[in-house]
């Protein structure tokens, strides 16, 4: 299972994550061809090396023109991600990540995700920085994310909405529940977007996992600190540690409510809301409530950091007047994503594995066997079947 480790040296944010993952072997210029495929305008990308305490590493920035000033709200943003021909689990994990630094900001502001906005150049940076993170995530064919405890500097910074305390409202919000260190730099080293990613996609926080290393990436900062500003990645394949119980259980939340007053043409609507947020599933289910009348359950599952952003997509597309939420346990087979080329073009193929590291399952995705059925005229079926095939020869090599 391939892994990577995010040692936050010197903090982390969105374009200190982008540069150490380039650093540690993303290509650059792949990586921007696919954010040229966002619909967005008024932005440049520029990379290169760059020096910080003595030490070497990738600079990443992010420049906007007058095109990018405007205001975004949050579905503002999941169209723009959404509406994207990147890869669906790009797509995913990045709308993820903005759900949560959506729900951060409305909790810390009094208002509902929904009426969070973020400024035109706040913005493109920021979906930038989350779709290029996850978007090479993928490239790498990560499978698993780990984290160093989140520094935290302290002092006052000035920031566009005034001046406030460090870490910020909504990256202090962020950090809740998540192991911290503190650190002698008068300045946010964690910014919301890194501290959004990390709260999001990792897996755990802690000392560097047991890993075979096949690459080191270091992400530069613009600070100049006595304590180096870089973000640090490993990237490698997990060992087994005897000492650890299998990574396979994991902790989920159920949300859940029975409607019978509601128009039934609007359940895939708020279906699909809920999974762009996040949602690890989605159930409508058929039900007798009182006096005999016929209703439908809406039952979501999903990490317990999402409940307050799923809830309110909940209350606000539907007429229920409750949610009910218990905590479960699962078990799941670890997984990876690998793309396989087809006469008609790539898909992407996940991988299911035993705790032996043993293939057990091979899935074409569904979404990338439609696109290319439509653009070439094939039947769909012929298309995963032929992707299922590619894979199952890529793994038997």
């Amino acid at each position: 299972m391939k892994i990577v480790y995010f040692d936050c040296v010197g903090g982390i944010s969105g374009d200190m994550t982008v540069a150490a993952l380039i650093d540690a072997g993303v290509s650059a210029r792949d990586l921007i061809d696919q954010l040229k495929l966002l619909y967005l305008t008024g932005f440049e990308i520029r990379i290169g090396e760059d020096v910080r305490g003595g030490w070497r590493g990738t600079r990443v920035i992010f420049s906007m023109n007058s095109l990018a000033q405007r205001q975004y709200r949050i579905n503002d943003i999941l169209e723009i991600i959404t509406s994207s021909p990147l890869p669906a689990p790009v797509k995913k994990t990045a709308g993820s990540v903005f759900q949560r630094l959506a729900g951060a900001e409305a909790k810390v502001r009094g208002l509902s995700p929904r009426e969070v906005h973020f400024d035109g150049e706040e913005a493109v940076h920021s979906i930038l920085a989350v779709v290029g993170s996850c978007l090479a995530l993928f490239m790498l064919q990560v499978d698993k994310i780990y984290c160093s405890p989140l520094p935290v500097g302290c002092g006052i910074i000035n920031s566009g909405r005034g001046i406030m305390p460090v870490p910020a409202p909504a990256t202090a919000e962020l950090m809740r529940g998540l192991p911290v260190r503190s650190i002698n730099v008068q300045d946010e080293v964690v910014t919301s977007t890194g501290a959004a990613f990390a709260a999001t996609l990792s897996a755990g926080f802690g000392p560097l996992p047991s890993m075979q290393i096949t690459s080191i990436g270091y992400g530069i900062g613009s600070g100049n600190y006595a304590l180096p500003n870089f973000l640090r990645v490993f990237v490698g394949e997990q060992l087994p540690d005897e000492s650890e119980p299998a990574k396979d259980s994991q902790t989920v939340l159920v949300l859940e409510t029975d409607i019978d007053d509601m128009n039934p043409e609007f359940f895939p609507y708020v279906d699909n809301l809920l999974r762009r947020a996040g949602a690890l599933d989605v159930f409508l289910l058929p039900t007798i409530m009182k006096k005999g009348r016929p209703g439908t359950r809406l039952a979501v599952l999903c990490p317990p950091a999402l409940e307050e952003v799923l809830i309110d997509i909940i209350f606000r597309e539907t007429t229920t007047l409750g949610v009910r939420i218990r905590q479960e346990r699962r078990r799941v087979l670890n997984r990876r994503q690998i793309q396989v080329q087809t006469p008609w073009g790539q898909v992407g193929v996940k991988v299911a594995y035993s705790v032996a590291h043993h293939p057990l399952q091979v899935s074409p995705e569904y979404e990338d066997c439609r696109r290319l059925a439509e653009s070439s005229g094939r039947p769909v079926q012929e298309i995963y079947h032929a992707a299922r095939q590619a894979a199952q020869e890529k793994l038997r090599n």
